[in-house]
C-alpha cells in the first residue's frame, strides 16, 4: 500500500478513535451535569413542598388525605397567585406538575401523586435523598420530588438531553470530517515531493542523473530535496570525472604503447636495427608504462582505503631536510635557491607513515622545481602548527596557480599547462597522490598565493600523541 493511503487510513483511525472517545466523555459529562442540575431544581421544589406540608401537618397532626391535597395543590397555588399577578396559570401548573412522594417517620409512603408507591415502605437510603418535613423541630416526614424519586428524567428533560447529545454528535462528525480532510491534504503535501524524489531516483538507477527535484519551503522535506539535488550534482560530477579519468588514462597509456609498437614493427620491417640501443629504448618505454600503471594502481588503493599505513612518530624537520638534500642537484642545475626555514625551535613530530609522508614532501618539492624558472627560489617552511596538528609549507617563485585552477589541481591527470608534455610537466598524478595520502592520514592540503610570487602548498598532519 502506498504511503499516502497508509497515512490517510492512519489519520482516519486516529481521528475516529479520538472522536468516539471525546463524544462518549462529553456526552457522559453533559448527562451527569444535566442530571445534577435537574436534581438541584427538584431539591429546591421539595423544600417548598416541605414548608407547605409542614403547615398541613400542623393543622391536621396526621397524614390522612394528604394525597388529594397534593393533587389539588397546583390548582390552588396558581389560583391564589393569579389573583395578585397577571400570570398565566399554565406556567405554575407546569412548575408544580412534578411527581411528589411523601413518607412518614417510619418510611411508609403516605402519598404519591401517581399512586404507584402509596402504602409501600422505602429503605432509609432512599428516603435520605428527600427533604425533611419538620414541625416544631421534630421530623414528621420526608418529601421527594421528581428525580429524587426516580432517576429517570421527565419527557421534556429527556428531549432536552437528547437534543444536546445530537448536537454533540453532529459537532463530532463535522470535526472528524474536517480533521480527515486536513489530514488528506497534509498527506498529499507530504507525499507529493516524496513521489518526485522516487521518480528522480528511478531515473538515476537507469543511468540518467540529469533530473532534479523542485525545492519548496524550508522544512525537512526541502532539506531532503536539496540533499538529493546535491547528490545528483555530485553523481554527474563523478560520472564526468570517471569518463575523464578513463580518457586521460587511455591517452597516457597510448603514448608508450604506440612507441613500443612502432619500434618493434620498425625492427620487424627492418626500418630500425635490432640492436641493444633499440631494445634499450623499447625497455625504457616499458618501464615508463609500468611506472604509470603502478602509480594509477597506488592511487586507486589509497582512494579505496585498502592501503595500510604505519602509525609512528615522524621527525618532520629531519624528513624535510632529507628531501631537500635529494633535490639539491636538480635545483642547482636550474640555479634555484632551495631554502629551509622553521618557525619552532623544537622539531615537530607528526603521526603517520614515514615513507608516505616523505612521498608527499618529495612530490611538492619536485613540482616546485619543475615550475620555478631558473634563478628562482623555493622555500620549505616548518610551521608552528597547533596543539593537534603539525604543519609545513612549500612555496616557490614560479608562475603561481589561478584561483579557478586550485579546486582541480588535485585531480588525476590534471595539468595546469595543457601544452606541457609528460616529461616536462608530469602526468598530473603527483598532487592527486599527495592529496589522497594526506587525507588518509586525517590531514589537509591546501594551495594559496606565495609571498615569493608563485604558489604555496600547506600541509597539516595530526601531531604525534595529539
Amino acid at each position: 500500500m502506498k504511503l499516502k493511503y497508509r497515512l490517510s487510513l492512519s489519520f482516519l483511525v486516529v481521528v475516529s478513535l479520538s472522536a468516539v472517545i471525546t463524544f462518549v466523555l462529553v456526552q457522559r459529562s453533559t448527562e451527569t451535569v444535566f442530571r445534577s442540575f435537574v436534581f438541584s431544581g427538584d431539591s429546591a421544589k421539595a423544600k417548598v413542598y416541605a414548608g407547605i406540608l409542614g403547615d398541613y401537618w400542623q393543622s391536621k397532626e396526621k397524614w390522612d388525605d394528604v394525597q388529594p391535597f397534593l393533587r389539588e395543590l397546583p390548582n390552588l397555588v396558581s389560583e391564589k397567585i393569579d389573583t395578585r399577578l397577571q400570570v398565566d396559570q399554565t406556567v405554575f401548573r407546569d412548575l408544580l406538575a412534578d411527581r411528589v412522594v411523601v413518607a412518614d417517620q417510619n418510611g411508609v409512603i403516605v402519598a404519591d401523586t401517581t399512586g404507584v408507591l402509596t402504602g409501600t415502605v422505602h429503605p432509609y437510603k432512599h428516603i435520605s435523598h428527600g427533604i425533611p418535613v419538620t414541625v416544631g423541630g421534630v421530623r414528621e416526614g420526608t418529601v421527594l420530588v421528581g428525580s429524587m424519586i426516580d432517576s429517570a428524567l421527565t419527557g421534556a428533560a429527556e428531549r432536552y438531553l437528547l437534543s444536546i447529545t445530537e448536537s454533540i454528535l453532529f459537532a463530532t462528525v463535522i470535526s472528524v470530517c474536517a480533521a480527515l480532510l486536513l489530514g488528506i491534504l497534509f498527506t498529499l503535501r507530504l507525499t507529493k515531493p516524496l513521489a518526485s524524489l522516487a521518480r528522480a531516483a528511478k531515473k538515476i538507477t537507469s543511468g540518467d542523473a540529469t533530473d532534479t527535484v523542485v525545492i519548496q519551503g524550508d522544512d525537512e522535506l526541502a532539506e531532503l530535496a536539496a540533499a538529493f539535488n546535491d547528490m545528483t550534482t555530485e553523481l554527474k560530477r563523478l560520472d564526468a570525472a570517471k569518463k575523464q579519468v578513463i580518457a586521460d588514462s587511455a591517452h597516457e597509456l597510448r603514448t608508450p604503447v604506440t612507441l613500443i609498437q612502432g619500434t618493434i614493427e620498425g625492427m620487424i620491417d627492418g626500418v630500425f636495427p635490432m640492436n641493444a640501443e633499440t631494445l634499450k629504448s623499447v625497455h625504457e618505454e616499458t618501464l615508463r608504462l609500468s611506472r604509470l600503471i603502478d602509480t594509477l594502481r597506488e592511487l586507486e588503493i589509497i582512494e579505496s582505503g585498502e592501503l595500510s599505513f604505519s602509525r609512528e612518530g615522524i621527525d618532520l624537520r629531519e624528513t624535510i631536510r632529507r628531501a631537500l638534500s635529494l633535490f639539491s642537484v636538480a635545483s642547482s642545475q636550474k640555479a634555484i635557491d632551495l631554502e629551509f626555514a622553521s618557525e619552532s625551535e623544537t622539531p615537530s613530530v607528526a603521526e603517520g607513515d614515514y615513507v608516505r609522508i616523505g612521498e608527499v614532501i618529495y612530490n611538492l618539492i619536485s613540482n616546485a622545481i619543475k615550475y620555478t624558472p631558473p634563478d628562482g627560489k623555493i622555500l620549505v617552511r616548518e610551521e608552528s602548527g597547533t596543539a593537534d596538528f603539525v604543519s609545513f609549507s612549500v612555496e616557490d617563485s614560479g608562475p603561481g596557480i589561478e584561483q579557478a585552477e586550485r579546486a582541480r589541481i588535485f585531480g588525476r591527470f590534471y595539468r595546469i599547462d595543457k601544452s606541457r608534455s609528460t616529461e616536462s610537466g608530469g602526468r598530473g598524478l603527483g598532487l592527486a597522490i599527495a592529496s589522497e595520502i594526506v587525507k588518509a592520514h586525517g590531514g589537509t592540503i591546501t594551495v594559496s598565493d606565495s609571498v615569493l610570487g608563485g604558489a604555496r602548498f600547506t600541509v597539516k598532519i595530526p601531531r604525534f600523541g595529539g
